[in-house]
């Protein structure tokens, strides 16, 4: 049996600033953020940074939303009530924002804005490792096989990759995680 989202809030006495955390039901590989902010004309409000951008999300879209990803994880909010306040100021602060980017500007990046006030996103550290990884093993076989294109793309690929995981790294260093795994 499902819950409904009344049901899910109460069981898991998610409060505003809380994110959740979310995966495709079928096959998901990247998590997704929404940021519960609360009650608002008798209707849970969540917010979040996709695609179209920062927004509040409408009623039936968020309906939508649970139809194709399933909340895995609640991170509550690490701070106390008073900084929870200014959490979801700094959340109202970017809605409207457009500015969108699967590995510079994600929902992760959002939700770490809003709980610690650094843009981060340890998705895009582990995918800067990955390409690390791929990139070097990718030059290895290239020049055992005598290939300098693709021994130079792995290279490429590994250097890209350093850039990506240095760039999340240098923040995430001090950002705690507070999580809390659905069963």
């Amino acid at each position: 049996m499902e819950l409904t989202i009344d049901q899910f809030i109460r069981s898991f006495n998610i409060k505003p600033a809380d994110a959740i955390r979310m995966k495709k039901k079928s096959f998901g590989m990247l998590d997704h953020y929404v940021l519960y902010i609360g009650i608002y004309n008798n209707c849970h409000k969540f917010i979040a940074n996709y695609t179209k951008g920062v927004e509040v999300i409408p009623d039936q879209e968020i309906t939508d939303l649970v139809q194709v990803l399933q909340p895995s994880a609640v991170e509550a909010f690490p701070g106390t009530d008073y900084q929870r306040q200014f959490a979801l100021q700094r959340a109202y602060s970017r809605v409207g924002e457009k500015s969108y980017g699967l590995i510079t500007n994600n929902c992760e990046h959002f939700k770490n804005f809003v709980h610690y006030g650094e843009d981060t996103s340890r998705q895009v550290e582990a995918l800067g490792g990955g390409m690390i990884f791929a990139g070097i093993t990718t030059a290895l076989i290239g020049t055992n096989r005598k290939d300098p294109v693709l021994a130079c793309a792995g290279i490429l690929a590994a250097l890209l990759g350093a850039f990506i995981y240095q760039n999340e790294k240098k923040t995430i260093a001090n950002t705690p995680l507070h999580t809390h795994t659905l069963q």
